[in-house]
C-alpha cells in the first residue's frame, strides 16, 4: 500500500510538469509583447498643438519626422469620459474615422513603406477597421471629409494590417505620437502601431 504522502508527492510532481511548457510559452509571448511595446515608445521628435480648443474633442496636430519623413496627424481628440470604448462607442467591422468629428488626416512629405507597400507623398484620409483578432489601416485619397458618412473604399491607395495591444495605464484622450518606426494611436488602454519605413 503506497504512503499517502508519496502518492500526494507524485501528483504535484504531475501537476508541475504538465503545466511547465504552457508557463515557458506564456512567458514567452509576454516577452514578445513587451518587445513589441518598447519598440514604439513615443519618442521625442514630435510636437502636438491643439488647433481648435473650443470644440468638445479638441482639434490636435502632431507634427514630427520619422526616418527621413516629416509627417502631420491632423486629427479630433475625444475624451474616454467613463464609456465603455471598443466595440461599444467604436464598433468593431466598422470603417471608424479614428477620432471625432471630421476624419483624422495625415500628410507624408515624401513616399513611405507601410506593411510592405509604397505610399506615395500626400494628405490622406486615415480610418480604420477596428477588431478583436486585428486591425485594418486605410489611406484615403479623400482627406477633406467629416467622420466616415462619405467614405468611399473605391479611393482607398492603401489597405494594411497591423495589430493593437492594451496597456496598463488608461489615456483619457486619443493621441497620436511617433514611436520608433511607427505612428502610434492611444486611447483609452489600447495602443495601435502603424508600422512605418522611409524611402
Amino acid at each position: 500500500m503506497h504512503h499517502p504522502i508519496f502518492a500526494w508527492s507524485f501528483v504535484l510532481l504531475l501537476l508541475i510538469a504538465a503545466c511547465t511548457p504552457a508557463a515557458e510559452e506564456t512567458n514567452e509571448e509576454s516577452a514578445d509583447r513587451q518587445q513589441f511595446l518598447a519598440s514604439t515608445e513615443p519618442l521625442p521628435e514630435f510636437t502636438t498643438t491643439v488647433v481648435e480648443a473650443e470644440l468638445a474633442s479638441p482639434r490636435k496636430e502632431m507634427k514630427g519626422e520619422l526616418n527621413g519623413v516629416n509627417i502631420v496627424v491632423n486629427y479630433g481628440s475625444p475624451s474616454v469620459k467613463g464609456r465603455a470604448i471598443w466595440n461599444s462607442l467604436v464598433p468593431y467591422g466598422e470603417v471608424w474615422r479614428t477620432g471625432a468629428n471630421e476624419a483624422t488626416k495625415v500628410t507624408f512629405d515624401q513616399a513611405i513603406t507601410i506593411g510592405g507597400s509604397e505610399l506615395p507623398a500626400g494628405t490622406y484620409g486615415l480610418f480604420t477597421v477596428p477588431s478583436a483578432e486585428g486591425w485594418e489601416v486605410i489611406f484615403n485619397a479623400e482627406a477633406d471629409q467629416w467622420g466616415a458618412y462619405e467614405y468611399n473604399a473605391d479611393k482607398d491607395v492603401l489597405r494594411v494590417q497591423t495589430q493593437a495591444f492594451m496597456q496598463e495605464d488608461t489615456t483619457e484622450t486619443l493621441e497620436f505620437t511617433l514611436g520608433r518606426n511607427a505612428i502610434v494611436m492611444e486611447w483609452e488602454r489600447l495602443r495601435l502601431p502603424i508600422p512605418i519605413v522611409g524611402e
